[in-house]
């Protein structure tokens, strides 16, 4: 058996260590760097629409319901124009304007310089969300009928009814676990004398 002296030092396992640092060194080297190509300059037209009702945003689209009475484009084209069911109705070389638009049912063409975008039935609803089922019966006649909603007055009652009830239901619940636990106790560990 070989005894090491106190200033030498152990070279097994060396070879070990040496060989991983080699190999890692070697990958590091052959492996190539990524390099990805410059994002391509694309001068294209870039349009969208929009429509606005409290904070709500609606991108207009194909076969879409949007809320508002405005729609707002915004673009990055040299100009834009827009027709509404088949009719002019604007033409911009601003970045964003709004167009008014009618309520119901309708064929948005979004016509710039490098592209045309067609958006067919698209459904303009008043700015206030809650008004969808008072249009639908005004407008096409749905059988929507108001009185199978609840009023808020008729439920804010109903929800103090309930906040009441639940109170009452409770505290009797409760008083009556207490009572029957306080007179099993009372049964249990006391005893009444009767005199005469």
């Amino acid at each position: 058996m070989i005894r090491l002296k106190n200033n030498e030092t152990s070279w097994v396992g060396f070879g070990t260590i040496t060989i991983f640092a080699v190999i890692l060194l070697f990958s590091a080297i052959i492996i190539p760097t990524a390099k990805a190509d410059p994002p391509i300059q694309d001068k294209s037209c870039l349009s969208y629409g929009y429509a606005e009702s409290g904070n709500h945003l609606f991108l207009i689209g194909e076969n879409k319901t949007i809320f508002g009475n405005n729609v707002t484009f915004v673009h990055n084209c040299e100009f834009l124009r827009i027709l509404v069911n088949g009719n002019f109705t604007a033409y911009s070389t601003n970045n964003i304007f709004n167009v008014p638009i009618d309520l119901g049912s309708n064929q948005i063409v979004i016509e710039s310089n490098e592209s045309r975008i067609i958006y067919n039935n698209v459904t303009v609803l008043p700015d206030r969300l809650q008004w969808e089922f008072e249009y639908y019966e005004w407008d096409r006649g749905y059988d929507y009928t108001i009185e199978e909603y609840i009023s808020i007055s008729s439920a804010t009652a109903q929800k103090n009814w309930a906040s009441i009830l639940s109170i009452v239901v409770v505290f009797s619940l409760v008083t009556q676990v207490y009572w029957h636990l306080i007179n099993a106790y009372i049964d249990k560990n006391y005893f009444e004398e009767v005199v005469r």
